[in-house]
């Protein structure tokens, strides 16, 4: 089963858009680490807070999607550019547009959380919690 894989790899390689990347501002990996370091970003992890309290990446803040609209105005400084991570990249677009509306400079980090978590690249900024 391992070589299905590899196939289906190749084939979003070949068919890979950048669709997405047009449609929406994103921020991958590569600029992950200066993006982290900066001071004129906020890192906004959406995931719930059983997963951010598990696992996540320093100097980020935890706003939960359930309560994302009833926080936000109260963490977030608008002169600041804001990326947006969660599991998925595509998982809450809701709330990228709901802040461009309000005139945030948002962007969504377009590998989402998963790609970082078990990538030994980020294991100096990732924040883990042992019981």
């Amino acid at each position: 089963m391992q070589w299905l894989e590899y196939v289906f790899k190749f084939l979003e390689k070949i068919f890979k858009t950048n669709a997405f990347k047009a449609k929406y501002k994103t921020k991958g990996s590569k600029k992950l680490t200066h993006i982290l370091k900066s001071k004129k970003w906020q890192v906004i992890d959406i995931r719930n807070s059983l997963s951010y309290n598990e696992n996540h990446l320093k100097e980020t803040i935890n706003i939960p999607v359930i309560n994302f609209n009833f926080k936000y105005f109260k963490v977030l400084d608008k002169k600041s550019k804001i990326l947006i991570i969660d599991e998925d990249s595509r998982s809450h677009l809701s709330i990228y547009k709901n802040l461009k509306s309000k005139g945030f400079k948002a962007y969504i980090f377009y590998e989402g959380y998963k790609k970082i978590r078990n990538n030994p690249e980020f294991d100096e900024l990732t924040k883990v919690v042992l019981y």
